[in-house]
């Protein structure tokens, strides 16, 4: 097997510097470092924690790149050189750039495969280069986003063999040199992530022009010094670069076209045509002279997409729209090639579908702008501008619809307990679910329901809507004054989620009677989730649920301690860091209770799968999802005597708790489902749900096609 040396040369990395190494540590035989000298962080000590003995350097800046670097390659003694930056890093397998890199290139990874970043250097390590090559080329993606897709990305040798004199030079562009350009082998399936911290990135910039300008201009005196035709014109095209960098438009400009006046060399004259269409249409807003560059951008380089969407802009800026999807469709089926030239990651993934969106929206297209709008999200999964792009075609497709489903808004601030009422509801209406809302959905929907009677209730009261409006009201809120901040004037409609909350809400607030209309619509659950089985007693208590005050944990320490024989096993998060240290002090000492922090929600199946008990000592509850669901796997209920208890069997003391328990009492896994089933399943909720809504759009905005009312599936609304 052959040995890979690491060659960094670094300074003030420490940022990156340990995520860099720990990247490819692994993949590796020898770790060399260069530091400079002058570092102001602690890049020397990460550096040397990591450096292979003897490995670790330091040096004296020069202001030549390519020197340091050589200083570290002179000290590798592996058969391969591995080049590598502080602020670079080997992406592991789960993280989405080769796939994006994969489908940017039109590489169906179903049929292909293709190997990760990690894969392949275990491969370079285990079998080498192959005969005949020297250099091995990655794939460098820069300034990558959330999503994988590097803003630039281009091939850059970075693993050559070892002992061969292949070395760098350039004080400021360094390149390697040394080798055959035959004997360099690309690799696109060898993915690097160049993403330098912002701040640094800006530092360096200001470094790298201080250099370039005067190393260039040394350079540029040399080259006028011979007969134009024997001239260099690299000096010139890099001068255009650096000004471009650094935002000098005009200089850019000049220093290009001085360029082309000089070179014939391809690659590089066609990023400079490029470059100066772009700084033409950005800087000048000049068309003609950019699509004069486009065009012999792409006749120099026709597999290149970047000269197509520039000159689909400016198609589309002067309203010529079908030339504009031409070139935009055009890009679209061209793959990203393989190339030592920088590549723009979002012209080969989503910049095409943006364009032709944008383009069918000038055009006062929604069907085109969205089906190209969630084109482009399919490359940016939850970008919130695309969700608001693709809400507002569909939105303005409904206006020119004969007749459409109902609009939805439904506003949970802790959206917890509406997902089922949304799922089952997106077959009748079009929901929208948000923490909160705005005017624009306002505007959008034929009726509202607010989850909770909170500030979203009493903020979007203030005004009348020309939609009904419903509020859903649990349990604390009747406890509080938020009902007495809302002006039920108007509301439509309050539902309640059990008979006492309503109870508990007329009574202190008997004058409402006569303002709003009520009904109650029970919680629902959805017992397909939970796996039923004939159950017995046994000796494990368990309870699920927020941990608090009211929840009655005193009295489930109490039974612990009362009850050493039984397991208390208890499931759930703390709303009170002063019952959370008690909890813990007392639990200490009880070796028969095992707490656990939340779990997902649909792990809770398995976790009470073993349980004899659900027990809930709360004082007040509307419902208890923790215990129908419970019941629903056909597990005894402990409940609380309290109004409103899901089930008629109840302890108030501690005698009643042990009779409860009692091997010989009654233990009916069929019957606490059945109840659930009978009376709280989650198709009673939507069903009554949707029967009041369609009750509700009927009066009030004539929706005919909607069923009546039915009284047995609700109660009928009384004033």
């Amino acid at each position: 097997m052959p040995t890979i040396s690491l060659a960094m040369v670094v300074k003030n990395e420490a940022q990156t510097l340990e995520h860099a190494i720990e990247s490819v540590k692994d993949c590796v035989d020898e770790i060399v470092i260069g530091v400079d000298d002058s570092c102001t962080d602690n890049t020397a000590e990460i550096s040397k924690k990591y450096a292979s003995d003897g490995k670790y350097f330091e040096f004296t800046w020069e202001n030549n790149f390519s020197s340091a670097r050589n200083q570290a390659i002179e000290r590798c003694e592996s058969d391969l050189v591995f080049i590598l930056d502080g602020h670079e890093f080997l992406p592991p397998d789960d993280h989405p750039v080769s796939l994006q890199l994969a489908r940017m290139r039109h590489i169906d990874i179903y049929k292909q495969k293709v190997l990760t970043p990690k894969s392949f250097m275990e491969q370079l390590r285990l079998n080498g280069l192959s005969d005949g090559y020297d250099v091995l080329c990655k794939t460098l993606c820069m300034n990558t986003d959330a999503w994988g897709i590097p803003a630039l990305f281009f091939l850059q040798p970075r693993v050559f063999r070892n002992h061969k004199g292949i070395h760098y030079e350039s004080a400021v562009h360094n390149h390697l040199v040394g080798y055959e350009k035959g004997n360099a082998m690309g690799c696109p399936e060898g993915v690097l992530i160049h993403n330098m911290p912002p701040k640094r990135e800006s530092m360096r910039k200001k470094q790298r022009a201080k250099m370039n300008f005067s190393g260039l201009m040394e350079d540029i005196k040399r080259e006028r010094a011979k007969p134009l035709s024997e001239q260099n014109g690299r000096p010139w095209f890099y001068m255009g670069n650096s000004h471009a960098d650094m935002g000098r438009s005009e200089k850019a400009i000049y220093w290009y076209e001085q360029y082309l006046k000089r070179s014939n060399f391809g690659e590089e004259k066609y990023q400079a045509h490029q470059q100066l269409a772009v700084l033409y249409l950005r800087h000048r807003k000049d068309f003609d002279a950019s699509k004069e560059h486009g065009l012999k951008a792409m006749q120099l380089n026709y597999n290149r997409s970047e000269p197509l969407i520039l000159l689909g802009e400016i198609a589309s800026a002067q309203e010529n729209y079908d030339e504009a999807h031409h070139w935009f469709k055009t890009a679209r089926n061209m793959p990203a090639p393989n190339t030592v030239m920088f590549c723009q990651g979002p012209v080969y993934s989503f910049i095409p579908d943006i364009q032709r969106m944008l383009t069918y929206e000038k055009q006062g297209n929604n069907t085109e702008a969205l089906r190209y709008a969630e084109a482009a999200h399919s490359w940016r999964p939850n970008d919130k501008t695309l969700i608001d792009k693709i809400n507002t075609y569909k939105n303005n497709l409904k206006v020119s619809l004969p007749s459409h489903k109902p609009n939805l808004i439904l506003a949970d601030s802790l959206g917890s307990f509406s997902k089922d009422l949304i799922n089952g509801l997106s077959q009748d209406f079009d929901v929208r679910a948000n923490n909160i809302i705005d005017e624009k959905e306002k505007a959008w929907s034929d009726i509202a329901w607010f989850e909770w009677c909170d500030q979203n209730i009493i903020e979007w009261s203030k005004s009348q809507w020309s939609s009904p409006v419903v509020c859903r009201l649990h349990s604390y809120e009747a406890f509080g004054d938020m009902p007495t901040k809302v002006n039920w004037n108007n509301v439509d409609h309050l539902v309640f989620v059990a008979s006492h909350i309503r109870d508990l809400f007329f009574m202190k607030w008997p004058h409402l009677k006569d303002v709003i209309d009520t009904s109650i619509i029970p919680n629902g659950v959805d017992m397909s989730k939970w796996t039923y089985r004939e159950r017995g007693h046994g000796n494990k208590i368990a309870y699920v649920g927020y941990l608090n005050a009211k929840k009655g944990i005193d009295l489930l320490i109490q039974y612990a301690h009362m009850l050493p024989d039984y397991e208390f096993h208890i499931l759930g998060r703390f709303q009170d860091n002063h019952i959370a240290y008690d909890f813990s002090s007392q639990v200490a000492e009880l070796p028969n209770v095992w707490y656990q922090d939340q779990i997902p929600h649909h792990m809770i199946d398995d976790w009470l799968e073993d349980k004899n008990y659900i027990i809930s000592p709360s004082v007040v509850e509307s419902f208890g999802y923790s215990i129908a669901e419970a019941m629903s796997k056909g597990i005894k209920p402990l409940i609380r005597s309290r109004p409103g208890a899901i089930w008629t069997e109840a302890w108030r003391t501690p005698e009643d708790l042990l009779k409860m328990i009692d091997p010989k009492s009654p233990y009916e896994s069929e019957e606490y489902r059945n109840h659930i089933h009978n009376n709280y399943r989650l198709e009673i909720q939507l069903t009554a749900s949707r029967s009041l809504l369609r009750y509700l759009l009927q009066d009030k905005r004539s929706f005919k096609e909607q069923k009546p009312f039915k009284e047995e599936e609700v109660e009928i609304p009384q004033r």
